[in-house]
């Protein structure tokens, strides 16, 4: 017996060997890395690559039923399936035998305890709750069983539950160690699990073997902070990232001189300026209808975005669909005569303006607030940039904040959230008629009435001018060659098994 043993001890570094795993890691170079990641706070665009590979919701997007992985095409997630028991009433069938990352099996107590803590008028979940408002109560039924019931018929839950904010977190987990402690160790049910985060550094992750869509085809997932475009590129280069975000388009062309790498891109959202009208400067329309004519969209997008960015149709999304999208809708006009002549109407006596963007957050950012700033001065408005790290953190009663930058996405693809959810907040004051008519258009199935109520919110954004678009933006990536990996429209950086492959 004691020969045996020591067979088997000798053996055991061998067989240990054996199991090694040959799977390659990835390091994915970008813009940030915050430091939390409770899925219910973390809905930002540098959040989202990182809790979309932690994390699972009810439903899913399948991205990958368009060329371009801008599909909008909902599939079962963690439910299996879905029927409608009333008009307020959806049941849902939880997949058996998924579990989270700490070996937990996901239930229905879980689904239950995950829409409770946001729709909680005390948490501090205020987005997300402003997402799932519609929500009335979610029931067990049985443990892999649960109702969600409306406050009225809604015609976006399913693309509500698809959303980031409606990923499933562990009751017991987050039970034990609290919202905070959550955000910085998070555990989800998604293909990859919670290693260690350095804020500001890296997030690192490992392949969820158990995952229910399949094994990852990679052993271990980082992301790592590298805010200044250069030093990404430089990174990409030297290989110590395989792959790279947020890249300008003046960069695309040396990346791929490289000869190690290529460039992939999707169209992902909508960048806009926010107008903060409860500033005495801004609260004359005529000086933000001015402003808005001022703008030059098609110069930004020629001389920014080398014409590959789009021009949207107004305040709408052709991800709305045939029967809510109206096409004919021009877009945002340049006339800087009308601008100079509304200007000298209005009240503005040559006040500044700032505006005010974030440094690295968004592609372009400071390029294209620099450019803006040069057409409203082009009128006769005493305009500067502002660049502030701490943009996101600025109130409406900051007297700085005159004007920021922000964006918004087709995710939800409803106009009762990528129009009513975006300008129905913050910094527009005078909104209650378009408040009004959004009540109306979430609780109504009638699609005609629901394209009526939207073509007029519209109207009101228009005329009220609480703020402008300005262009849709690609999202451009640098991968090393030899990985076959697309990504997704609005952020969404897929790693799961489907999407990520090695040649060599």
């Amino acid at each position: 017996m004691r020969k045996l043993l020591l067979a088997m001890a000798i053996m055991l570094p061998t067989f240990a060997v054996a199991q090694e795993d040959t799977r390659p890691p990835l390091t994915i170079g970008v813009n940030t890395v915050r430091s939390n990641f409770d899925p219910g706070l973390a809905l930002g665009n540098v959040d989202i690559p990182i809790t979309y590979n932690v994390f699972d919701t009810l439903v899913a997007r399948n991205f990958s039923k368009s060329k371009d992985r801008t599909s909008y095409e909902l599939v079962p997630g963690l439910a299996q399936s879905w029927k409608q028991i009333d008009d307020r009433t959806v049941e849902f069938s939880l997949r058996s035998g998924v579990s989270f990352h700490n070996g937990q099996p996901l239930t229905s107590a879980d689904v239950k305890f995950t829409f409770d803590r946001i729709l909680n008028p005390n948490s501090d979940y205020v987005e997300a709750r402003n997402l799932l408002k519609v929500i009335e109560k979610v029931d067990i039924v049985d443990d892999l069983t649960v109702r969600i019931t409306t406050k009225a018929p809604s015609p976006v839950l399913l693309q509500l539950l698809a959303y980031h904010s409606s990923e499933i977190v562990p009751k017991a987990y987050f039970t034990s160690v609290g919202e905070s402690g959550f955000g910085q160790k998070p555990v989800g049910t998604g293909p990859f699990a919670f290693v260690k985060l350095q804020p500001d550094e890296s997030m690192e992750l490992k392949a969820n073997d158990a995952y229910f869509r399949g094994r990852p085809t990679v052993s271990t997932l980082t992301f790592k902070a590298i805010p200044e475009v250069s030093a990404r590129i430089t990174a990409l280069a030297n290989g110590e990232v395989d792959i790279a975000n947020s890249l300008p388009p003046d960069q695309l062309k040396a990346v791929e001189s490289l000869g190690c790498c290529e460039i992939r891109s999707t169209l992902a959202n909508h960048h806009f300026i926010q107008y903060n009208t409860y500033n005495p400067v801004m609260a004359d329309k005529k000086l933000r209808q001015a402003l808005n004519l001022a703008i030059d969209r098609q110069l930004l997008v020629d001389a920014l975005w080398d014409g590959k960015a789009t021009l949207p149709h107004s305040a709408q999304y052709e991800g709305w669909g045939p029967g809510l999208y109206n096409p004919n809708r021009p877009t945002p006009p340049f006339d800087p005569d009308k601008a100079r002549r509304l200007l000298k109407e209005s009240s503005y006596k040559g006040q500044p303006i700032y505006y005010v963007t974030h440094p690295s957050y968004y592609t372009n950012g400071v390029p294209v607030a620099e450019a803006v700033v040069e057409m409203w001065k082009a009128i006769g408005v005493n305009a500067s940039v502002r660049v502030d790290e701490g943009w996101g953190k600025l109130t409406k009663d900051d007297p700085i904040l005159t004007v920021r930058n922000s964006s918004d996405w087709v995710v939800p693809t409803d106009p009762a959230v990528t129009l009513y959810m975006t300008w129905s907040k913050d910094l527009w004051k005078d909104e209650a008629e378009f408040d009004a008519l959004a009540e109306q258009g979430e609780t109504t199935l009638d699609v005609k009435r629901r394209y009526d109520i939207y073509q007029k919110m519209i109207d009101i954004f228009e005329e009220d001018a609480p703020g402008t678009y300005l262009y849709r933006a690609p999202d451009f990536y640098g991968v090393r060659s030899g990985i076959e990996w697309l990504p997704n429209t609005e952020y969404t950086m897929d790693f799961r098994p489907d999407n990520i492959h090695f040649t060599k």
